[in-house]
């Protein structure tokens, strides 16, 4: 890996912590309900997210099913969050399928973010009253 060189145990402690706890407030949850649903300690919890603990695979998978996030999207922000260049590339990448592009954009949304876009856009619809749609053809007068 090209960026080995810059990695130490630290830094990647610290951005397995930064994930998580970036999720978790996202989320909107408290360290304690994530520590209850992963069956841990929040004092355990909050020294992963600061990075001064290390994770079992357990444990990891534990949190982040807790977080609802797979194991996968983690170690893909936490490749991003090291610098991978492979990992950066891909976040460029955009498929033609609009179906896959709605995945992705509520995949990278935070839940809070996603409610407050479908709040604006329902409201946007509620109050913008649509143009009468004028009549066009003939009519038979009988």
């Amino acid at each position: 890996m090209a960026d080995a060189h810059s990695e130490t145990p630290e830094s990647v402690r610290q951005a397995i912590g930064n994930a998580m706890r970036h999720r978790r407030e996202g989320l909107g949850q408290t360290l304690t309900e994530v520590a209850e649903a992963a069956a841990m300690s929040p004092a355990y919890v909050s020294e992963i997210e600061r990075g001064l603990k290390d994770v079992s695979t357990e444990k990891l998978v534990a949190i982040t099913g807790a977080l609802e996030l797979s194991v996968a999207d983690l170690y893909l922000d936490l490749a991003r969050r090291l610098g991978s260049q492979e990992a950066l590339r891909q976040r460029g990448s955009w498929p033609e399928d609009p179906v896959a592009q709605l995945r992705l954009v509520t995949a990278t949304l935070r839940p809070n973010a996603l409610r407050s876009v479908a709040d604006f856009s329902l409201y946007l619809a509620a109050t913008q009253a649509s143009p009468p749609k004028r009549r066009i053809g003939f009519t038979i007068d009988g």
